[in-house]
Order: C-alpha cells, then sequence, then structure tokens
C-alpha cells in the first residue's frame, strides 16, 4: 500500500501526582505513589512469558489476587508491593510475522545537543501536569481525532505521551536498554487512577513487555498521560541505563506486539540538493482511521538519545495487514532523523493508538 499524504478543577492529590510526574521528567525519580499488575493480570498477558533466559533483571515481586492492586483507586494509592513485567520475543499474537528484534544504529552527536536537551526537559516538566489539567473535563473526542500527543522534543530515556486509556486495556512497550536496568511506565487518567509497572529486559536485546489495566481503572475512555522512564537495577547503586523505545501501544487494536511494526527508513544517508529521498514503511497488524508519518531530528547527548520533530506527513487510513510505503525529500534540516509513525482510532471506535519509531536512521546531508 502507498502512503497517501499531505504536508476543571482537580483536587491537591491528583496535582501533588502530576507534579510528580513532572519531576520525572526532570531527575527520572520515583512517584511516592506506587502500583503494580495484579499476579492474575500477568497469568494472562501474552507478553508475560520470554523466549531466551533473563540476565540480571530486578527480582519480580507479586501480590495477593485477592487484594485490589495498588493503582486501582484515586490519587496515591498503597497497599501492594510491585511486579516487574519480563519481556518477550514471541511473534504477535495477532500473527502475520516474527518479532522485529532489529536494534538499528545509533546516532551520532551534535552541535544542536544542548538545545534539545534544554526544551526536552522543558516538555518534562510541563507536560504532564498542564496538558492534563487542561484536559480533564473535556471529552476525549478531540484526542481521538488528533491523536497520541508526542511532545515536541524529548529525551528518550524518559519521555511522556497523551494518550487514550480504558479500564482492562492492554499496553505494550517495545525497547532496549543499554545496561542492567529496567523501564517504569507510569500511567495516571484525568479522573485521578493511577497505575505504575516495571519492566525487565537484558541489556541491548530489543523486546517487548505487554500487561493489562485493571478493570477498575476508571469507567470510561478517557486521557491520561503515559509515563516512560529507565531506572537502575533494583537493589543496586548503579547507573540508570540508556533508554530506547521502538514502539508503544494502547488498546486491543493496538496490542499483540506493538500492532505498527517493521519500520524501514533508507538510505543510510541523501543528499536533498541532489534530487535523493529517503524511502520508508511500515506494517500494520490492525486498521487506523488516522496515521502520520513524522520525521525527527535525532542526537546523541551525554549519553542519551535525545529527538526533536522536523516535519510530518498526513497519510491515509490503512487497513489491517497491511505494508504502507512513502518517500520523504528531506526538506528540514540537515542531520541524522528518524521515522516517528503516529496511527490511532477515533474515540467512536474504540481509541486505540500505537507511536512507533524506526530503528533505521537517515542521514541529511547539505
Amino acid at each position: 500500500m502507498q502512503a497517501h499524504s499531505s504536508v476543571k478543577s482537580v483536587g491537591s492529590s491528583f496535582l501533588s501526582t502530576l507534579l510528580a510526574l513532572a519531576a520525572l521528567g526532570l531527575n527520572s525519580g520515583h512517584l511516592q505513589a506506587q502500583s503494580v499488575v495484579s499476579q492474575s493480570d500477568a497469568a494472562t498477558n501474552p507478553g508475560s512469558s520470554t523466549s531466551t533466559p533473563q540476565q540480571q533483571q530486578p527480582p519480580a515481586t507479586t501480590t495477593d489476587p485477592n487484594k485490589n492492586p495498588r493503582g486501582s483507586g484515586k490519587g496515591n494509592n498503597t497497599g501492594s508491593r510491585p511486579t516487574t513485567v519480563p519481556t518477550t520475543r514471541n511473534p504477535s499474537s495477532k500473527g502475520g510475522h516474527a518479532a522485529d528484534t532489529r536494534s538499528g544504529s545509533s546516532p551520532h552527536s551534535s552541535n544542536s545537543g544542548s538545545t534539545i536537551a534544554t526544551a526536552s526537559i522543558a516538555a518534562a516538566a510541563g507536560f504532564g501536569v498542564f496538558e492534563l489539567i487542561k484536559h480533564h473535563n473535556e471529552s476525549p473526542k478531540k484526542l481521538g481525532h488528533d491523536g497520541p500527543s508526542v511532545p515536541e522534543a524529548f529525551n528518550m530515556s524518559g519521555f511522556s505521551i497523551k494518550g487514550l486509556v480504558h479500564p482492562g486495556w492492554p499496553i505494550v512497550l517495545d525497547f532496549t536498554l543499554d545496561s542492567p536496568g529496567a523501564v517504569q511506565v507510569d500511567i495516571t487518567s484525568a479522573d485521578k487512577h493511577h497505575y505504575q509497572v516495571t519492566m525487565s529486559n537484558t541489556p541491548n536485546r530489543r523486546a517487548y513487555a505487554i500487561f493489562r489495566l485493571p478493570a477498575n481503572f476508571g469507567d470510561k475512555l478517557q486521557t491520561a498521560i503515559y509515563h516512560v522512564h529507565a531506572v537502575p537495577l533494583a537493589g543496586t547503586t548503579t547507573s540508570t541505563p540508556g533508554l530506547r523505545t521502538y514502539g508503544m501501544g494502547a488498546g486491543e487494536k493496538a496490542v499483540g506486539s506493538v500492532a505498527i511494526d517493521q519500520l524501514t527508513f533508507q538510505p543510510a544517508a541523501i543528499h536533498p540538493q541532489a534530487k535523493e529521498v529517503a524511502n520508508y514503511g511500515f506494517h500494520t497488524h490492525s486498521a487506523f482511521d488516522s496515521v502520520n508519518a513524522e520525521f525527527i531530528f535525532t542526537t546523541l547527548y551525554n549519553g542519551s538519545l535525545l529527538v526533536q520533530k522536523d516535519q510530518e506527513q498526513k497519510l491515509s487510513p490503512i487497513p489491517e495487514g497491511e505494508r504502507a510505503t512513502g518517500t520523504w525529500e528531506g526538506k528540514g534540516k540537515p542531520g541524522e532523523h528518524m521515522l516517528q509513525i503516529r496511527a490511532w482510532r477515533g474515540a467512536d471506535n474504540g481509541g486505540d493508538w500505537v507511536v512507533a519509531w524506526s530503528p533505521d536512521i537517515v542521514d541529511v546531508v547539505k
């Protein structure tokens, strides 16, 4: 398939949680309120088994299945101990092909690193707090129309996405870590529910993890902030690992592995003045009403992978099982770029969403 394009008031407890979310973006610390995936959730999780032995991972803990997991109520919840969700490389439960395990190439440092770092810190400080408060009483239809909101600039080792959420939804994250550690995902909804899970992975091994939100995580489709960040290996004094994310999805239609996968972005370098173009493609396991292809400048800065949106193309709706392709002329800023795909279904069609990033990098030479 050829892609067609065209270039209220909230309680103090809720606000405290949101301010903590903002702090996470600045220092990758922990929220005081912690919540977990219950043992029964993990047992039914299609991504909870691993295809290879895990190494150097935080020890998994379990919860009493007869008690509500932390995160099922509002504000700063207490009760159970955290659970670690393991990763897998199993083929998607939706079928079609094997899981994509390519780690891809790493960007180089650039003169733009400090500027993007400053922009990403500002985005992390304000994105969770002000955006969620702003849309606390807003219908999810706007987000269902515009799709998941990703910051213009962010650090992949700690970032937030504003997207729709629904009780009982499966959530998937496809990622790699460059050293021992884990990834923590905090989900805070507009009606003050909070849920937290930690995902383990073997260093330098791309894999995905799936968990499912409790059935009492609210009672409707609503807006939420998904905060993703790397954390050090539990019980050690090791440094926080570098995180690279390849995909995140929420909703039945977004999860199997990640419902948008097999992203390609080639060749390794293009010269726009010589009329050279970059070719991109991706596969979808589900049909999506709206799709955007976005080309994001990427650089390394102090060991972290930073990205900043450069250009975008609005694509046509894509049916299930298709592979979409397109071209990019590289008319944005020079330097290395990754492909970012946002795909979503409208609020009247479930609200499921995916954001995916290519392992490939294209250097725009000018």
